[in-house]
C-alpha cells in the first residue's frame, strides 16, 4: 500500500526533474548560442569594413580610368582596380549574408555544419581577396603616381617585382591546393583553416561543442 502511495510521487518527482533539466539545457544552450553569435561579429566588421574600402576605391578610380580612356596603360590599370573593387564588395557582402542567415535555432550538429560552411566561404574570401596583392600593387602604383605601365616594362625594378609576383601567387596557389585536396572533415583542412580564419571561428565552434556535450549528459 505504502509502495502505491508512493509511485505517484516519485513519478511526479522524475516529471519536475526532467523538466528542470530541460529548462536548465534550454538556458544553458541559448546563453552559449548567444556567445556564438558575439563571437561572430569581428567577421561582420571586417567584412563590412572591405565592402566599405570597395566602395571607396571603386569611387576613387572611376574617374580615373575615364579620364584616361586614350592611355592604355593607365586605362587598364584602373579598370583593374575597379573590378577588383567590385569584387571585393561582392565578396564582402556574400559572407555577411552567410553570418547573418547562420541558423542558431537548428539543431546542434547543423549548426556545427553551417559553420564549417560559412569558415571555408571565409577563408576563400580571404585567399581571392588577398592573392592579387602580389601584383595589384602595380596598378595601384600607376594610379596614384600616373605611372603608365606599359611605359615603364623596360625598369629592372619592374621586371624583377613581377616576377616576385608571380612567384608569391604560384606559391599561394600551391598552398591552397595542397588545403583545399584535404578531406572536408579532416583535422588537417580543419587547423589549416582556424589558423587561417582566426578567433571568431575557433571560439564559435568551441561553444557549439560545449552545448553537444551538455546534451549528451
Amino acid at each position: 500500500m505504502v509502495l502505491d502511495d508512493l509511485k505517484p510521487a516519485l513519478a511526479d518527482l522524475d516529471r519536475k526533474t526532467s523538466q528542470a533539466h530541460s529548462l536548465g539545457l534550454a538556458a544553458y544552450k541559448e546563453q552559449r548560442l548567444d556567445r556564438t553569435r558575439a563571437s561572430l561579429r569581428p567577421v561582420l566588421w571586417e567584412h563590412a569594413g572591405q565592402i566599405a574600402l570597395g566602395v571607396l576605391i571603386a569611387l576613387a578610380v572611376g574617374p580615373f580610368w575615364w579620364n584616361h580612356r586614350a592611355e592604355l596603360g593607365l586605362l587598364v590599370s584602373g579598370l583593374v582596380l575597379h573590378l577588383y573593387a567590385v569584387l571585393m564588395i561582392a565578396l564582402g557582402s556574400r559572407v555577411i549574408v552567410l553570418v547573418r542567415t547562420l541558423q542558431l535555432d537548428a539543431p546542434v550538429v547543423q549548426i556545427q555544419k553551417a559553420l564549417a560552411s560559412l569558415r571555408r566561404s571565409y577563408v576563400m574570401t580571404g585567399f581571392v581577396v588577398g592573392m592579387p596583392w602580389w601584383l595589384l600593387w602595380i596598378p595601384l602604383i600607376s594610379v596614384v603616381f600616373g605611372l603608365d605601365p606599359i611605359a615603364e616594362v623596360s625598369q629592372p625594378w619592374l621586371v624583377i617585382n613581377l616576377v616576385i609576383g608571380v612567384a608569391g601567387i604560384l606559391g599561394t596557389l600551391w598552398f591552397f591546393r595542397h588545403l583545399w585536396t584535404a578531406p572536408v572533415d579532416s583535422e588537417r583542412r580543419r587547423g589549416a583553416e582556424e589558423s587561417v580564419a582566426g578567433k571568431s571561428f575557433k571560439s564559435a565552434r568551441a561553444f557549439l561543442e560545449e552545448i553537444a556535450r551538455f546534451e549528451r549528459e
